[in-house]
């Protein structure tokens, strides 16, 4: 005999389903977005009051279609389930009165509610249903009560449940939730860049056609809005969407789209603005409709154009963007993150492939194919089935292209940096003779009046193109193109002869060039304090001789306490305070010995009046970023600042105390294997800073975040004192201390904050 059994529900669940699912605080607010989105609202508001107090809230309010009891009941308590998916969420929805009645849904997998779980202990949440003589629903959760007990079933646990006639937030409909005992610790720096990310959630193009905004309210940090002038060191206000074809970006970019139906791919190729040429084939990806890609290559003019309009650099802000039906798919264009792998394809050829730091784009789907489905998680991009596998392909596929553009360019020896207002028609003929032979491409457009550039480029270049273009022309049996062909071939020697004479002049423009730019940086450094070293035979050199000898006379001297403290039994914690001490001399040492080329070394280890994020921000420049990059162990880091040029905070501090601050930091990232790093600096009073630093390495395990500032305790090869030596210099010198913050998804993040004399 034969019986049915159920399965039993935990109430450990919560915790599966909900903060330890999302585990990022952005991804979770996203999600509440995306619902109200998915919910019809015209507007959303965030409003963060009493943060940095055990008080913190997060309030999400929005204007949607709103909630019934019986929409509570049978939807948003119902785990798991989603009407989207299921396709009945509008049945009871007044389209007369839907701002946009073709909406896709940004979510389908019915846990976005458990975002809440992630920011906070406990839940208010008011909904007032869109209908006649509406009531206000409310219902208020506990999380912590699903984790009392892990035998307990998830149905058994309760939720308060409290109906009102009228909204306590005055709204005619739309729903309201509070978020109160938060688990992360939110501060001004931290909600600037949840706008910026905010920023970048919804896709540029849907938005244009679609009345949806979102506004961020703390009322706490309005004061310091008010005297900010940039839009972007403001917290407050509605959050701007950023468009690509509105930033002015005069540089080479393609656009490539699968139809709806997947038949045929279109794609256009634009330098500076105008045409090269636009074609249109038969998709050959069998899996793939509804969607586009967009690249464009950031030149060192479009990096300008981009930081002078969005107030961020580029490489701070991100690269190839991922959107489904209107919303971001991360971590696809974060900073720091490459799961295209465009920086591991760069590092096979780096002339021939362009990466993260130079492209910038995105890529939409505008389908909801189950196939291209985002991971559970919400961070971990899409899940990889052989659809997507299809979709990097083809993204790799328009990313050639461009390049092909680019590199050959290059080749030609036409610089597109330089060389902006130059025709670009006579760069283009390598190119048509790979696309036009193509068997799958079923119309072709270039522009016709290419050929005109011919005399404004170098000989060299001219003599591959003529070539290119006679066989392309006796190849087609074009009339009009074996006409031009022959009177390129005519005008050969005349621009041989022209290039001669522009090169003899450019020749001695440029020498003149380099001579005033070498006397100008010389001009410039001797006005740093880290400023360089014209020669070796410099005073520098017996000023570190003295500090240096000065240094290893007191590592003599802590040697032989040490030595005496250890055959007089000395306690364990002198030994180590003297072993300490002879650690922290050794510092100084490499660090006088990094600088023996950079530093004016009699102002390093005496104290100095001035301004403490100029030294710390020129310190980066100079020693850390000259090259761009540091490799060590074959591992290339680069590092950034960023600051507000505005924020001055000056004081007395001993520079190469702040250098060992620094030096343990970036030797960390080092030995995690990082990539990218970035200080952060922020006035927040009249003689302290905050320094926020972050890299893309290895991170630190949580569980071990309570240990990394002893001393001697080590994950890695060095010697476990490194942060140790950064939190005493902090708390003895500066009356500031270090803190790591372990809510990052990749990498390590640190708070540091220091006061100057």
């Amino acid at each position: 005999m034969s019986d049915k059994l159920q399965f039993k529900i935990s109430s450990a669940l919560k915790d599966i389903i909900g903060k330890d699912l999302i585990t990022d605080d952005f991804i979770a607010v996203f999600e509440l977005v995306k619902n109200s989105y998915d919910a019809y609202a015209k507007k959303v508001k965030i409003t963060f009051e009493n943060i940095n107090t055990p008080k913190a809230s997060i309030t999400i309010e929005d204007d949607g279609k709103g909630m019934s009891l019986d929409d509570i009941k049978q939807k948003w308590l119902f785990v798991a389930y989603s009407a989207k998916k299921e396709g009945t969420e509008d049945r009871s929805f007044d389209y007369r009165q839907n701002i946009s009645s073709n909406r896709s849904f940004a979510g389908a997998k019915g846990i976005g509610r458990f975002s809440c779980d992630r920011l906070g202990k406990w839940l208010y949440l008011e909904s007032t249903k869109q209908s006649n003589n509406p009531t206000t629903e409310i219902i208020i959760t506990d999380w912590e009560q699903f984790e009392e007990d892990i035998q307990r079933e998830f149905v058994d646990v309760e939720v308060v449940h409290e109906t009102k006639s009228k909204s306590d937030y005055g709204l005619e409909h739309g729903t309201v939730l509070v978020i109160t005992e938060l688990r992360s610790y939110w501060d001004r720096e931290k909600l600037l860049k949840l706008k910026a990310s905010l920023a970048k959630l919804i896709n540029p193009s849907k938005n244009k056609s679609d009345d949806f905004s979102i506004f961020i309210n703390a009322p706490e940090l309005q004061q310091i809005d008010d005297s900010e002038d940039e839009y972007y060191r403001k917290v407050n206000g509605e959050v701007r969407n950023f468009i690509f074809d509105t930033l002015g970006l005069k540089t080479t970019s393609i656009h490539t789209r699968i139809d709806e139906d997947g038949k045929t791919i279109s794609t256009e190729l634009y330098d500076g603005g105008t045409l090269v040429y636009r074609i249109k084939e038969i998709n050959k990806y069998s899996f793939l409709y509804g969607i586009s890609y967009t690249i464009y290559y950031l030149n060192r003019s479009a990096k300008a154009t981009f930081t002078r309009r969005m107030g961020v650099q580029s490489v701070n802000f991100g690269h190839i963007f991922l959107y489904k039906n209107g919303f971001r798919i991360y971590p696809y264009g974060e900073p720091g993150e490459d799961p295209l792998k465009l920086d591991a394809r760069k590092a096979q050829g780096a002339r021939r492939y362009l990466g993260t730091r130079e492209l910038i784009g995105q890529i939409e789907i505008f389908n909801d194919s189950d196939q291209l489905k985002e991971t559970s998680s919400r961070g971990d991009g899409l899940i990889k089935t052989p659809t997507y596998e299809q979709l990097e392909t083809c993204f790799r596929e328009v990313l050639r292209r461009l390049e092909r553009y680019v590199v050959d360019v290059q080749q030609w020896g036409l610089s597109i940096e330089d060389n902006q207002d130059i025709d670009m028609r006579s760069r283009i003929t390598n190119l048509i003779a790979r696309l036009s032979g193509g068997e799958d491409i079923l119309e072709f457009e270039y522009n016709e009046n290419f050929l005109e550039a011919l005399q404004e480029t170098q000989s060299e270049s001219v003599e591959r193109i003529v070539r290119n273009l006679n066989r392309i022309a006796l190849a087609s049996g074009d009339e009009t193109l074996i006409n031009e062909a022959k009177k390129a071939a005519k005008s050969l020697e005349a621009i041989k002869q022209a290039k001669e004479e522009a090169e003899s002049n450019e020749i001695e423009a440029l020498k003149q060039k380099q001579e005033i730019e070498t006397e100008l940086k010389l001009t410039i450094a001797q006005n740093l304090i880290l400023k360089e070293a014209a020669n070796e035979d410099t005073v520098e050199i017996l000023s570190i001789e003295h500090h240096v000898n000065q240094a290893t006379h007191r590592v003599d001297k802590l040697l032989q306490k040490l030595i005496n403290g250890l055959q007089e039994g000395a306690t364990i914690e002198n030994l180590i305070n003297l072993a300490n001490g002879i650690s922290l001399e050794n510092r100084k040492i490499a660090s006088l010995v990094n600088f023996v080329r950079k530093a004016n070394f009699d102002t390093m280890s005496s104290k100095y009046t001035g301004d403490i994020i100029a030294y710390i921000t020129q310190y980066v420049e100079n020693i850390y970023k000259e090259d761009k990059a540091r490799i060590i162990n074959n591992t290339i880091i680069d590092v950034s600042t960023n600051f507000n040029r505005d924020e001055h905070v000056v004081g007395e501090f001993i520079p190469l105390e702040v250098n060992i601050i620094l030096d343990n930091l970036l030797d960390n990232s080092f030995k995690a294997h990082a990539t990218y790093a970035e200080l952060f600096i922020t006035k927040i009073a009249e003689k302290t800073i905050n320094v926020m630093y972050q890299d893309n390495g290895l991170g630190v395990n949580p569980n071990i975040s309570d240990k990394i500032f002893e001393f001697g305790f080590t994950t890695t090869q060095g010697s476990g004192i490194g942060l140790f030596h950064i939190k005493k210099l902090l708390e003895d010198n500066y009356n500031g201390y270090i803190w790591l913050d372990t809510d990052v998804r990749q990498g390590a993040k640190f708070d540091i904050q220091l006061t100057v004399k």
